[in-house]
């Protein structure tokens, strides 16, 4: 891990599934992504912040505003405009991408919209979510 994170600090938080206490998205129905995964550049001041949500998609279809979150972050980051954060939104799948349902399209396709699979194993998909990251 410290090899993809270099000098950064890297803080997983639970966030809470409610408007009270947890960071929220009514543009993606009101969607409170399950995980905060926070990298901070103590040198630079440079952070990324990371909305991760572990789910099962296997009836979700490509129209669901879950799955547009990914976009909805960057207009957010673009309206905050500061150089120094960078936003990225991301489904960790528990069903397989071959038992989904609804989906008409590759794997690469998903991932290009910042959908991972768990059952490629941590190492894979992990390592896919950092190269995301921009980092």
């Amino acid at each position: 891990g410290r090899q993809i994170i270099g000098k950064r600090s890297l803080y997983l938080l639970r966030n809470a599934d409610n408007k009270a206490k947890g960071l929220g998205f009514a543009l993606a129905g009101n969607f409170y992504p399950d995980f905060l995964l926070w990298l901070v550049d103590n040198e630079t001041g440079n952070q990324w912040l990371n909305f991760v949500d572990p789910k099962g998609l296997r009836q979700m279809n490509l129209t669901d505003p879950k799955l547009q979150l990914y976009r909805e972050v960057k207009k957010i980051q673009e309206k905050l405009a500061d150089p120094t954060l960078t936003l990225n939104a991301f489904i960790v799948s528990a069903t397989r991408f071959a038992n989904l349902l609804n989906v008409a399209c590759d794997q690469s396709e998903l991932e290009a919209r910042n959908v991972l699979f768990m059952d490629d194993g941590g190492p894979v998909y992990l390592k896919k979510m950092f190269d995301q990251m921009e980092l």
